[in-house]
This record gives structure tokens, C-alpha cells and sequence, in this order.
């Protein structure tokens, strides 16, 4: 079964995900966090870091950019430009649970307008040299906004749909609901994508049990605490090597450095965030040091002691 990494607001950009591709195996694709439309054109920070990632060194990997919107003009725009730039795949976000997102009714807030699914649906006609993929909440207030959309779904050529058994309004708040997942799993008539909740090998392995089917799992805060995930669940081996984890994490600081021209105030901040999911093995005592650090000497030293006692 294949290993997607989820993309995420603020974490998964092309620093980390070059880094992450460099030193760690078992992930297919890899996903940009969504470009978007602000004041009529795309936001340039959403442009400079699709433009800026590296082809990874191994060719099977894919990165796939990924789109949000919820009319014709901004959906033309985007893939007008990724159209130019020589993408032929693109995700389509119907998921993103965030309410400055949602109550725009773009991402999950979509599912509360079905007239501007059937625009944006109408307009991905247009392009028929770019591959199509949809990841979606099982709706914004209720999962029968996503039930009823169905065989709409269906009658789009999407390459794979990836579902996260989630409300939109939930966020990441309460369990996930594997009976909706399952019942829309069995209608969609695409190749389906389970992402939520996986943070273990055994996570993986219990859904792909229960869904022999499954195209993929893509997974986003599991891979963040535990970057060895994937290929941990492809390797059958659950090592965590300590060096290629620091020299990772070195990629990381290195990478920003050299985004941020060696501004410290600003590569302390983003380096605060790379531990925001770390796994329970890791102190808190330290975690807590690490995101009181004051600059990046100090924050340095914590972030060896966290790293040389990861498991």
C-alpha cells in the first residue's frame, strides 16, 4: 500500500519536504500545502514555495500541488498557472477544516454550497491535461452534504479521492467516523485514500486490515512526530537512527537559514513549530525549553537532548 504525506499549513513546505525526501524513504507522493487566491492573483508565497521545490532524487516520488477555491474565476487561475508551469496533477482541497477557510465556504466550508461544487467541478473539465485528485471531510455540519454528493463525485474522472473521516466543524476534535468512511469508501467508484488519526505502524496496518482496497493512507501529523514512519511501515523495521534524524533536523535549520537570510528571530519561530507534534517519548521539560528558547544557540542545545532520546 502506498504512503502519502499529507501537506499542512506552516509545516510542510518545500524546506521540509525536500529534507524530509533527502533523508528518509517509503513516502510516493508528496503534497503542497494549498495555493490560493488572495486580491484577485495567487498568493506569492504559495507560488515562491511550489517553484522552490527541488525534484527529489529518487523519480517515483511525485509532488502534487494542490488547489483550493470555490468559484470558476479562481479555480481558472490556478490551473491556468500550474497549467504553464508544466504540472499534470493536481489535488483539489475539499477538506481544510480552518475557519478562515471554511467560512469562505472553501475547503471543508464547501460542502454547505453543492451549486459551487458543481462550478468548480465544471471548470476542472478544462483542463484536460492535468490529472485530477479531491480530498474531502465527510462534510462541513453533517455528512449527508457529502452522502448526496455522491454521484457527482463519481461522474469526475479523479484519479483517487482521499477522505478524512472528520466534520469540517470538528476540526481535529473527537473520534473519527469510520462508519461514514466506510460507506462512502463503497460508493465513491474511485481509488480511495484514508487519511486521520495514524501515528503508528499499527495504525497503518489496522486500516489497511479493515480496508484491503485502499489505494493509500496519507498521513500528515504522524509523519511530523515520526518522520521514520513510513518507512518503518515498509521496512517492518522500527529503528530510529539518531544520526540521519540530526542531520534531518540540520537540513531543516540550514534550509530556513537560507530562506529567512539568516534571521534568527524568524528561523527560531519556524524551528519551534518542527516539534509542535513530537511524540510522547520526547520530555516535555524539554519541549517546554524548546519553545522558551530564546535564540538559536539555546535552542540548539535543547534540540540535541530531544533528539538523542527520540524513540
Amino acid at each position: 500500500m502506498e504512503i502519502y504525506f499529507a501537506p499542512i499549513q506552516g509545516f510542510t513546505d518545500y524546506v521540509y519536504r525536500n529534507a524530509h525526501a533527502k533523508y528518509f524513504s517509503g513516502i510516493d507522493k508528496y503534497f503542497t500545502p494549498f495555493l490560493r487566491i488572495e486580491k484577485s492573483e495567487i498568493r506569492r508565497k504559495d507560488v515562491s514555495d511550489l517553484l522552490s521545490s527541488s525534484k527529489f532524487d529518487n523519480p517515483t516520488i511525485e509532488l502534487v500541488p494542490q488547489i483550493i477555491g470555490n468559484s470558476r474565476e479562481d479555480i481558472e487561475i490556478l490551473l491556468k498557472f500550474l497549467k504553464n508551469k508544466g504540472f499534470t496533477s493536481c489535488d483539489l482541497n475539499f477538506g481544510c477544516p480552518f475557519p478562515q477557510q471554511a467560512k469562505k465556504f472553501r475547503g471543508s466550508g464547501i460542502w454547505e454550497k453543492p451549486e459551487m461544487i458543481l462550478e468548480v467541478f465544471d471548470t476542472l473539465r478544462f483542463f484536460p491535461e492535468i490529472k485530477f485528485s479531491l480530498k474531502m471531510r465527510i462534510g462541513y455540519s453533517d455528512v449527508s452534504q457529502t452522502l448526496e454528493m455522491v454521484e457527482v463525485i463519481n461522474s469526475f474522472p479523479f484519479r483517487f479521492v482521499t477522505i478524512h473521516p472528520r466534520l469540517g466543524k470538528q476540526m481535529y476534535k473527537g473520534d473519527v467516523d469510520i462508519l461514514t468512511f466506510t460507506k462512502l469508501s463503497s460508493e465513491i467508484s474511485h481509488p480511495i485514500v484514508y487519511n486521520g488519526d495514524i501515528v503508528t505502524t499499527d495504525d497503518i496496518k489496522k486500516i489497511e486490515n479493515n480496508f484491503p482496497n485502499l489505494k493509500a493512507v496519507m498521513i500528515g501529523r504522524g509523519l511530523l512526530g515520526n518522520p521514520f514512519l513510513a518507512e518503518n511501515y515498509k521496512s517492518q523495521n522500527h529503528d530510529i537512527d539518531i544520526i540521519r534524524l540530526t542531520n534531518f533536523h540540520s537540513e531543516v535549520l540550514n534550509g530556513y537559514l537560507q530562506e529567512y537570510n539568516n534571521s534568527e528571530f524568524m528561523v527560531l519561530d519556524k524551528m519551534k513549530t518542527f516539534w509542535t507534534y513530537a511524540p510522547q517519548s520526547v520530555d516535555k521539560k524539554v519541549l517546554k525549553n524548546i519553545q522558551k528558547s530564546r535564540s538559536l544557540s539555546e535552542y540548539q542545545a535543547f534540540a540535541n537532548i530531544a533528539m538523542s532520546k527520540k524513540d
